[in-house]
């Protein structure tokens, strides 16, 4: 795209004039998350987790209602090679953490009761969020070095959960 829209357009357009992003990508990940942190409360929720597939920046618009699809998709390919780096590098750590607790779902054979589905709640919710946050940093361009260094020295939730069963 040689010439870039303006501001204003891509404002009413909930993209992000600076970076060229929509937050409406993060709902990828914003609802299966939540699917999984109900998951105990409301195992029909099961099945739609199990189905959620990893879908890059693109391909997720394509697919969408999202009104002004067209111009996120068109606009992808403007982003500042540094920052579409960036973001693909947390959407893999999004997906490969997703596909874990999807993994860790499955392996339950439909044994929701289970309260090891606090646990995968927990994980969910103190891994994956975190990360989904640093991707709306990244996307809102309020992205600083100490948004990055949160997660430094703290145990995560596997760390915990490894504990336990240690």
């Amino acid at each position: 795209m040689s010439t870039l829209p303006d501001a204003k357009l891509l404002q009413d357009a909930n993209i992000n004039p600076s970076t060229l992003l929509a937050t409406d990508y993060l709902n990828h990940f914003n609802e299966v998350l939540m699917l999984i942190e109900m998951l105990s409360a409301m195992p029909e929720c099961a099945e739609d987790i199990v189905a959620w597939r990893p879908m890059g920046y693109s391909d997720y618009f394509q697919q969408s209602t999202f009104k002004e699809k067209q111009l996120a998709i068109s606009l992808y390919a403007s982003v500042q090679p540094e920052m579409r780096d960036q973001l693909e590098s947390l959407v893999h750590e999004i997906d490969v953490k997703i596909e874990g607790l999807i993994e860790r779902i499955v392996d339950l054979n439909g044994d929701l009761s289970n309260e090891f589905l606090d646990s995968v709640a927990f994980m969910a919710s103190t891994e994956v969020r975190p990360l989904i946050d640093r991707v709306s940093a990244l996307i809102n361009d309020t992205a600083n070095a100490t948004d990055w260094m949160l997660a430094i020295d703290h145990p995560t939730a596997q760390d915990e959960v490894d504990r336990l069963f240690d």
